[in-house]
């Protein structure tokens, strides 16, 4: 092989080094943000109040994650989603229920 075709082979396995390096990376940067909920809350809630929230699931760790947060930025000291039990004024379906 010659001088100028090592060269070039060399270039050309750097060039897909560069390449593949930026596919993974986009790849990571890219798994989060599809496993991420995105959840309507509102920008401010009274502590001890159940916040009516539809895509609040219990099951889910992310979106229980994100009501925690809602109500800990309020002031309270977190919270969790729950399955409301059709009682009262907001009636069924699933809330966020911030702790006192």
């Amino acid at each position: 092989m010659s001088r100028a075709a090592a060269a070039m082979a060399a270039r050309a396995a750097r060039v897909l080094l560069v390449l593949a390096a930026a596919l993974a990376g986009a790849l990571l940067a890219a798994a989060p943000a599809a496993r991420a909920a995105w959840v309507d809350y509102p920008s401010s809630v009274t502590c001890g109040v159940t916040v009516p929230v539809e895509q609040c699931d219990p099951g889910d760790a992310t979106v229980n994650n994100a009501c925690r947060d809602m109500c800990h930025y309020g002031g309270c000291r977190g919270g969790r989603c729950v399955t409301l039990g059709g009682v009262g004024p907001l009636g069924e379906g699933r809330g966020c229920h911030c702790r006192r």
